[in-house]
């Protein structure tokens, strides 16, 4: 799985970068990496937004941050290795529905997300898992 990237500049204070699922990610009740390490050292801002198109089964997303330079991502079934940390509360999104969760970055050198159904398994179809950071130059 790769994310898909765009950055952009929009003006001379301010660039964006948006991450996505390049692929589609097989979903179970064990947590699978759906974005992978994301540089974002220049980003004060980051927005989580994720797509759940299934009409029965609810999502559990976890955003995790490091301060170290380009760790791995964290492991997809136990607890996060000791390079990363979650950030905030535990983000559901409920089936057939979509959530949007913003976040500071400040201080932060990487941010990844990683997913798990509630119960049995799913597809998160490419491009349904978004971060978007924002940065002042």
């Amino acid at each position: 799985m790769a994310n898909t990237v765009t950055k952009k500049r929009i003006s001379n204070s301010l660039k964006t970068m948006l991450a996505l699922n390049g692929d589609d990610e097989s979903l179970s009740t064990t947590y699978a990496i759906t974005i992978d390490p994301v540089d974002v050292e220049a980003y004060e801002r980051a927005t989580i937004q994720i797509r759940n198109t299934d009409a029965s089964i609810a999502y559990t997303a976890q955003v995790f941050g490091t301060l170290f330079g380009a760790p791995t991502a964290p492991a997809t079934a136990a607890a996060a290795g000791s390079h990363w940390c979650q950030i905030g509360d535990d983000i559901t999104c409920a089936a057939a529905s979509g959530t949007l969760k913003s976040i500071s970055t400040t201080g932060l050198r990487g941010l990844c997300v990683r997913i798990k159904t509630a119960s049995s398994t799913d597809t998160l179809d490419a491009g349904n898992c978004l971060v978007f950071l924002q940065g002042t130059i």
